[in-house]
């Protein structure tokens, strides 16, 4: 019990003492929302006014991101008159990371009042129809492999939020698919045999993030919103093997149309 109560109590400081790093470093305080950028897809920032940044290597008790194009930038600043926090680069499960590590961001956005939260990430295609660079709104998830994310959570993401995605993407004229996204842990991609059973549960899309983060978002309350950039097929859907730069290699070459779509959605919240 005493142990027990040691690692609770030593969360909750480690929680403080970040928030605070964070209060002191960042305009932090009445943020509109929150986004987490995925691989390859940390640009935003260059478009917002009262820009200011840290490094997540400088945070005290912040996990620190070891993959390739997960640059580990925490911004505050404005952009359409709202005010914003960008999370640029994530860690992972994979990466020896426990639960609570890979989730520790979400903790510290609720513990900064957070509210409403928009996840981003780079996916395999499994829906054929969807193609390198195809943008999906999560309408829900499946985590057949980990039994930690099967909590019940009917409507995890937001009706608001992703109506406001798919608006934005009529205004720019960018078109939005809905989807279901499957999460699987990593570190190597699936087999072909993983792919065909995803396809044939309803996934989408597969990826190695963003429900871990989702479940804990839920729990706390926020308003939670996804999108999906599918960045290459699936394991066993065109005969080749895939790679980590793959996936960054399409980020970097469909990332104005992304960044088109999140401006305007940053307009209508």
């Amino acid at each position: 019990m005493f142990i027990l109560q040691m690692i609770f109590y030593g969360g909750k400081m480690k929680i403080f003492e970040t928030k605070k790093y964070i209060e002191n470093m960042l305009d932090s305080k009445n943020l509109d929302i929150a986004i987490v950028l995925g691989s390859g897809l940390s640009f935003l920032e260059d478009n917002m006014e009262n820009l200011k940044q840290v490094k997540t290597s400088d945070m005290p008790g912040y996990p620190v991101s070891t993959v390739m194009g997960h640059k580990g930038m925490i911004s505050t600043g404005i952009y359409a008159g709202k005010k914003l926090m960008i999370m640029a680069g994530r860690v992972h499960y994979y990466e020896g990371y426990s639960y609570e590590e890979a989730v520790f961001p979400i903790d510290i956005l609720k513990a900064l009042g957070v509210k409403k939260l928009l996840l981003t990430n780079a996916a395999g295609g499994i829906n054929r129809s969807y193609g390198p660079g195809s943008i999906l709104v999560l309408e829900k998830y499946i985590a057949p492999f980990s039994s930690k994310y099967k909590k019940v959570l009917p409507e995890p993401y937001s009706k608001e939020l992703n109506s406001l995605l798919e608006e934005a993407g009529r205004n720019k004229g960018i078109e939005v698919h809905k989807g279901c996204y499957a999460y699987m842990t990593g570190p190597s991609f699936e087999t072909k045999a993983e792919i065909d059973f995803l396809r044939l549960s309803g996934a989408d899309a597969v990826g190695m993030s963003t429900v871990p983060e989702t479940v804990r978002a839920v729990g706390y309350g926020m308003d939670i919103a996804c999108i999906s950039r599918v960045s290459n097929p699936a394991a066993g859907i065109t005969g080749k093997p895939l790679s980590h730069v793959e996936v960054l290699d399409t980020a970097k070459r469909s990332q104005e149309s992304f960044i088109e779509l999140l401006k305007e959605f940053i307009k209508l919240i």
